[in-house]
């Protein structure tokens, strides 16, 4: 992290009278501890630290950072509990669906502010960059991770390019341009061959492109790692190897779509896909008697 230390005093509290270089020895003290206690799941505990080491540096980028990570985390554990472990359509989640959109918006707000922290040669402002685009993909906001996409992947120091190539084809495949789509997703994969979100991003796009065997062979690749419990990843195989008429792995695929998470929205549509793919079966051939 580069913070210009002549700005530290402006920035702190009037009657602070720490050295620039002695706040931000205590911003960041107040953010290690953050970051043990947010790796042992004390997320109250880490948002607390972190507010102490933006009391002492306002402009402390990873504190900002980490802010933004455990706010997202929040919030997508909120959604996961509606759709992947329950599958819940009531008032309440609606309510639930709100508090998760807030802490969206302010885990962006916490990642913008990050970006705006760091130096230009920083390689967390990639990072930064690319984290402000998930969120804008959340929101189904393309435009704005497009760009936050781009200063990600400028970003000269930035080590995982192949997140943000894989999230800049998703935001094609959201807006229906499958080619550039099928170019950002290649791309990834090719940087990452062990990047599981950007294959099983290839095998949907491949399969809306109607490449049924490269969306299967990407699926299951998927499927056989045991790093990447991607439930869709076995809705896609199913999906294809019904085109492909072989029923009975379809079955298996939209069995184990279901055996994942057997409560989550998605394991209804692989539930319907299962029936499907039985009808679609021939008949079991039986010795004449």
């Amino acid at each position: 992290m580069s913070v210009a230390l002549g700005g530290l005093t402006a920035c702190a509290h009037a009657d602070d009278k720490r050295s620039p270089q002695e706040l931000l020895e205590s911003a960041d003290n107040h953010y290690e501890i953050a970051l043990g206690s947010a790796q042992t799941g004390s997320f109250d505990d880490a948002k607390k630290q972190l507010e102490f080491a933006l009391e002492s540096v306002p402009a402390h980028g990873n504190a900002h950072y980490l802010m933004g990570l455990i706010l997202l985390h929040e919030g997508r554990t909120i959604i996961e509990f509606i759709e992947s472990e329950m599958c819940l359509t009531d008032e309440a989640a609606d309510e639930q669906r709100l508090r998760a959109d807030e802490l969206h918006r302010a885990a962006h707000d916490s990642f913008s502010q990050a970006a705006a922290s760091y130096d230009e040669n920083d390689p967390s402002i990639g990072r930064a960059y690319n984290s402000m685009a998930v969120i804008s993909l959340y929101f189904h906001d393309h435009e704005r991770a497009q760009t936050e996409l781009e200063l990600a992947l400028g970003a000269q120091f930035y080590m995982e390019k192949f997140s943000a190539l894989a999230n800049l084809g998703w935001a094609y495949y959201e807006q229906g341009d499958l080619v550039q789509a099928m170019t950002e997703l290649r791309q990834s994969v090719l940087m990452n061959p062990d990047y599981c979100v950007g294959r099983y991003r290839l095998a949907q796009v491949y399969l809306d492109y109607e490449m049924t065997e490269q969306a299967l062979e990407e699926a299951e690749r998927v499927i056989s790692d045991e790093r990447c419990p991607i439930q869709d990843a076995h809705r896609v195989a199913g999906i294809a190897r019904m085109r492909l008429g072989q029923g009975a792995g379809a079955s298996e695929a939209f069995q184990s779509c279901l055996e994942l998470a057997p409560r989550s929205c998605l394991a209804n549509a692989c539930r319907q896909f299962m029936t499907l793919a039985a009808d679609a079966r021939p008949p079991a051939v039986t010795d004449a008697e």
